[in-house]
């Protein structure tokens, strides 16, 4: 008779080699933490390319649906054809390739724009201001001289912390910079044969790009596939839900932060000209492009502006400083709001939590995508919450559990209602309560039982009635019974 392997043995065949897999997998996670990282930073290496041509394939998506959906399809429909008929794949595909090719001209005539009019703008503004660097220096010394004579015991501060640092900068220069000149100026050549790797990285990214836009209908086609074939089909739903407002959740809050960061950058170009603040271009761009990062970015951007106009008027850096408030005030109550609404549904508290928690993970890229990154963790961990509410038959409201103390049989129990002497609801008597609550008890009794204790102390015996002393003792006496019988 021959052996066939059952489901029961193949089970515990899969879970035998998923716990092996496990086990070596924690092993080098804690004894060879370093080779696995190498390894997967070699790995990403390697995909680079790809991930770069996935990302921008990623980006232009919305391009190319509205060249191919909102301009295409309608044309093609005034004719009497109707290109998502199945008999019209041909023709589809076709459609496909010319809106790719559109897309991808389009995405080169915006850099080209870019190249050939923001960044000569942008050049000759940080030439000009090399070239006037030392002036700028000498009229910021000149109003700090100005401000420090005014000020003597400033003076006499600054003084010190300058010689102080000035003696500790010239040692680091003369022990670490001179001695490692050469290991510069090594560094600084591979970072010139970096760029020329970058060059082809974003050449090789935009033939995989063009793959993406071409052939993403089957991508996600087979990413459902798979997930019908692997997983039960509750669990498969879930998952591509779950992908479904990623996708969304991403899609919104990008593109929906670039418009908006550039009608920022747009709008303040066009009053730095108006109020005729030096270098609008350099400082609009700076303001247009941190923009983009949530919360932080308008204070990077304006930080940058009111640091080099101080050095050259510090009336105009006042200027700009209000008018970067006020612009930013209109972007959060105005424009923002219009844009991107509440794509991300996350308070202010989490937005920068996510911030600064996927910045530090991941640097500036964590301070784009931390934001709906931790949205879609965010809603996934709600809508686990809410099903185990749902099926427990529990209120799904948040307010409903602000006042509540603790359930019963009967349901919820609010503070208001609830037995203190269960699960420590609220101490009646805290620390300083009963500080100031035998303080008072103790004032009252002097004076309702001493009424003359003003007198007395000023009596030369220096000595309090017998009958006052047997009131006082009997009322000490009953004080502490009763509270004993508190504590009972």
């Amino acid at each position: 008779m021959k052996w066939k392997l059952g489901k029961k043995q193949a089970s515990i065949m899969a879970s035998v080699i998923l716990c092996s897999f496990a086990i070596m997998l924690i092993y080098y996670v804690l004894f060879k933490g370093d080779a696995l990282t190498s390894g997967i930073n070699r790995l990403l290496g390697i995909l680079t390319p790809i991930i770069i041509g996935c990302v921008m394939g990623y980006i232009l998506s919305p391009i190319l649906n509205t060249i191919e959906k909102k301009w295409f399809y309608p044309l093609f429909k005034l004719r009497g054809i109707d290109l998502k008929d199945g008999q019209y794949f041909k023709r589809r595909k076709q459609v496909r390739q010319l809106s790719v090719a559109l897309t991808m001209i389009l995405f080169f005539l915006i850099l080209y724009a870019m190249l050939m009019v923001l960044v000569p703008q942008l050049v000759r503004s940080i030439k000009e201001i090399i070239r006037n660097f030392p002036y700028y220096a000498t009229n910021f010394q000149r109003f700090m001289d100005k401000y420090l004579d005014d000020n003597p015991s400033i003076r006499r501060t600054v003084d010190s912390m300058l010689q102080q640092y000035s003696t500790t900068i010239n040692n680091l220069f003369e022990s670490n910079v001179v001695p490692n000149l050469s290991t510069m100026i090594t560094k600084v050549s591979k970072s010139m044969m970096s760029l020329i790797q970058v060059f082809l990285y974003l050449i090789v990214g935009i033939v995989v790009a063009v793959y993406v836009l071409n052939s993403k209908e089957t991508f996600i086609g087979q990413g459902k596939k798979i997930c019908y074939a692997f997983l039960k089909r509750d669990f498969a739903n879930e998952v591509i839900g779950a992908f479904r407002y990623a996708h969304h959740t991403f899609t919104g809050f990008i593109m929906g932060k670039i418009i908006d960061s550039i009608i920022v950058g747009i709008i303040a170009f066009i009053a730095l000209r108006i109020l005729k603040i030096p270098y609008p271009i350099v400082l609009a761009f700076g303001v247009g492009i941190t923009n983009i990062i949530p919360f932080f970015g308008p204070y990077l951007g304006g930080g940058f502006g009111l640091i080099l106009l101080i050095m050259i008027n510090p009336f105009k850096a006042l200027v700009f400083l209000i008018t970067i408030v006020v612009l930013q005030q209109i972007d959060g109550n105005i424009i923002g709001p219009l844009i991107l609404g509440n794509s991300t549904g996350l308070s202010s508290f989490w937005v920068i939590f996510a911030i600064m928690f996927f910045g530090g993970v991941w640097g500036p890229i964590g301070w784009l995508t931390g934001v709906p990154v931790f949205a879609c963790i965010y809603t996934f961990c709600s809508h686990i919450t809410m099903m185990k509410l749902r099926e427990k038959k529990l209120p799904r409201d948040t307010s409903t559990y602000i006042d509540t103390a603790y359930m019963n049989d009967d349901g919820i129990v609010t503070l208001e209602n609830a037995d203190n002497t269960r699960y420590y609801v609220h101490n009646e008597a805290s620390t300083w309560r009963r500080i100031f609550k035998f303080y008072s008890s103790k004032k009252n009794y002097i004076k309702k039982v001493l009424p003359n204790s003003d007198s007395d102390s000023n009596d030369p015996s220096g000595k309090i009635s017998e009958e006052s002393k047997d009131l006082s003792s009997k009322s000490t006496v009953g004080n502490s019974e009763d509270e004993r019988g508190i504590d009972k």
